[in-house]
């Protein structure tokens, strides 16, 4: 099909370019046989020239000599004469020849070349008698050659009758017969070369006149073609000067263009300006449901109704994706605000349709007032950026007002200098696993080496530890959890792998965001993953958070019931937080539950601590599975576990995280981290 098309492209474009060059082609052509013709028919004109000349030569001698004949009685001049008249005579055969019906060439070629005409000349004398013989110059020439000829053949008569006539007889011929001849062939002979002389200068005029006209038409060619070439040059340039500055989709300035304005409009600083990021809230619903050309619909109808309400000086544009930028020249805050209203109500107020399927959709959007502020062009761009998040997170479908002293624009502000940091972090490979050991509470239990492990963060210059919760926040905020929980996968793997027998029966914790548990590709990727290192699925524990979990059971449910079908195992982190969640504790397929470090820390101090990790054991234990307590840091506290009945326990009492790493852990300086 790909090949079928550019065969289509090529012959457009061939054919293209045969129609722009065809007319050059036709007209050089055109000049080239003009040229031709010309040579030819002057070549023609020069031969009959020289051999009207060659004729009247003989006509002139042929006359003087049978004078000469008839005075002397000379025999000698009666042979010169038959001489003189054997080249009249031959181009009369010749004549004769060609008038012929059909016309005999070749003995018109033999007559021509007795008449003494140069070998290279009787093409040229045939051709142009054969073809333009009706031309009016032609014509009369020839009419004259004919009638010279009877003046001639008057004289061939006389001198055949003085031929075999007594030497008395020839010399008693009145020689003024001779000069009537002369007197009637003379001038026929010179209107003859006139005619030829004549037509000769008309077929130059004429052939110069065609020669300027097709150069003037060349000329003409070039210039339009050249013209239609610059204009349609400037048209592709404009084309793509519009696009570079313009959004395909909507026709919307883009992201380029709209900074650039804004940037020609902060300029002027003391006059009113202000700026706006609009988001679509329910953009990516319609995406699902209805596919890009669902969502590209609705990104042009947005965009035509709320370009509708906008002034000339306003600039409207698609910044990316669903998100739009308003810059209002001279407007106050006023205005700006009612108009940041105005369009956020008739986003609302759009009822789209697709497939039969009704969608509302809501705006949410960020104002930032620029007159007399000292920012510079990123800073407008960022405040608005913060201003537009921050209406999403106070519930979507509003305005939010850019303040500089606004808390939830500083949080969202650290949120968002944490995205470029991790992204750096993970393009310079600047995270680190640490183990915590796990152990049962039982000594008698071997079940090989368990642990779970734990994600850091070495800073810029390598000199601390960052811990997950001061970033995590800010990734999953921003959507890069998902590739943080792939590194920490493929890191986890590979370490496992060089750890040889040290694995062997071991169980690794793992911890997923609740990003991971929606994650459709995220089976294949473990799978892929699992067979690059050769690492046994048992071998892995995956925790999750209980609020993950419940926040969307049935996605939950159905990715951990894919995992197990692989071998891996599950255990439920951070639970008792949420105390109404214990009715899904049955419908989770997990095999630990991880009772949470806030009841354990102070279980021998608060009496409802201690009852609350009772009951969670217990419930865990009537449900079917184990048990594991975070944050055991004291042995009085281990012991009380035990008591209980806890499974595992894990914390400072135990052991604290190392860095793991192939082989024997190296221990690290303590850290109070959380597990």
């Amino acid at each position: 099909m790909t090949q079928t098309r550019i065969s289509k492209r090529y012959r457009k474009s061939s054919l293209s370019l045969l129609a722009m060059v065809l007319p050059f082609v036709v007209i050089i052509f055109s000049q080239a046989a003009v040229a031709t013709f010309s040579m030819q028919m002057v070549s023609a004109l020069r031969a009959y020239v020289t051999g009207e000349s060659l004729w009247s030569k003989g006509q002139h001698d042929a006359i003087y000599y049978l004078g000469r004949y008839i005075s002397t009685g000379d025999r000698m001049f009666l042979g010169r004469f038959d001489k003189a008249m054997a080249y009249p005579l031959a181009d009369r055969d010749a004549r004769l020849a060609l008038e012929a019906n059909p016309p005999d060439v070749k003995a018109a070629e033999i007559g021509f070349l007795k008449g003494g005409n140069h070998p290279n000349d009787v093409p040229g004398i045939i051709w142009l008698f054969q073809n333009f013989a009706w031309f009016s110059y032609m014509e009369a020439a020839i009419s004259d050659w004919r009638a010279a000829e009877a003046g001639l053949l008057q004289l061939n008569d006389l001198a055949n009758d003085l031929r075999e006539q007594p030497e008395a007889i020839v010399q008693s011929v009145d020689l003024r017969r001779l000069d009537e001849v002369n007197d009637l062939v003379t001038p026929l002979t010179t209107n003859f070369s006139t005619s030829i002389g004549e037509g000769a200068r008309f077929v130059q005029s004429a052939l110069l006149l065609v020669n300027l006209v097709i150069a003037g038409l060349f000329t003409i060619l070039t210039v339009v073609r050249l013209n239609n070439f610059v204009t349609h040059r400037q048209r592709i340039e404009d084309e793509l000067g519009w696009r570079a500055a313009h959004d395909n989709l909507t026709s919307l300035p883009n992201r380029g263009a709209f900074e650039h304005a804004l940037e020609l409009a902060m300029r002027e600083r003391s006059k009113p300006l202000t700026l706006m990021f609009l988001d679509l809230d329910q953009f990516k619903l319609v995406n699902d449901s209805g596919g890009h050309a669902a969502g590209d619909e609705l990104l042009r109808q947005v965009s035509t109704l709320l370009a509708r309400h906008l002034g000339p000086d306003d600039v409207f544009a698609r910044l990316g994706g669903d998100e739009f930028g308003l810059i209002l020249p001279n407007s106050a805050f006023e205005r700006g605000l009612a108009i940041a209203e105005r369009l956020r109500q008739d986003v609302l107020e759009i009822d789209f349709v697709w497939q039969g399927q009704h969608h509302k959709i809501s705006a949410s959007i960020g104002l930032v007032q620029l007159e007399n502020v000292d920012l510079t062009l990123a800073e407008a761009l960022r405040a608005a950026d913060l201003a537009c998040y921050v209406a999403k997170n106070e519930g979507r479908n509003r305005v939010h007002v850019h303040a500089a002293d606004n808390a939830a624009e500083a949080e969202l502000s650290t949120d968002m200098g944490w995205v470029q940091r991790l992204h750096r972090a993970l393009d310079e490979d600047r995270f680190e696993l640490h183990a915590q050991t796990i152990v049962p509470t039982t000594t008698d239990e071997d079940e090989g080496e368990h642990m779970e492990l734990l994600l850091r963060l070495r800073d810029g210059d390598g000199s601390k530890l960052i811990p997950p919760g001061a970033f995590i926040p800010a990734a999953e905020r921003f959507g890069m959890m998902s590739a943080i929980d792939r590194w920490v996968v493929r890191t986890a793997l590979r370490t496992i792998a060089s750890r040889g027998k040290l694995a062997h029966r071991a169980t690794y914790s793992i911890n997923l965001s609740g990003v991971t548990l929606t994650d459709d590709l995220f089976h294949t990727f473990l799978r892929d993953a699992l067979a690059s290192t050769g690492v046994a699925p048992e071998l892995l524990c995956f925790e999750i958070t209980e609020t993950s979990a419940v926040a969307n059971i049935e996605r939950a449910v159905a990715f951990m019931t894919a995992m197990r079908e692989l071998g891996c195992r599950f255990a439920l982190d951070d639970f008792g937080v949420g105390m109404s969640s214990l009715t899904y504790l049955k419908r989770l397929p997990v095999d630990y539950v991880k009772i949470d470090g806030s009841f354990v820390r102070d279980m021998l101090a608060d009496k409802s601590d201690r009852a609350t990790v009772q009951m969670i054991n217990y419930l865990a234990h009537v449900a079917g599975k184990r048990t594991i307590a975070e944050f055991v840091e004291t042995p009085e506290i281990l012991d009380a576990l035990r008591e209980m009945g806890v499974d595992y326990a894990q914390g400072y009492a135990v052991a604290r995280p190392a860095l793991f790493v192939a082989g024997a852990e190296e221990n690290d300086q303590p850290e109070r981290l959380s597990a």
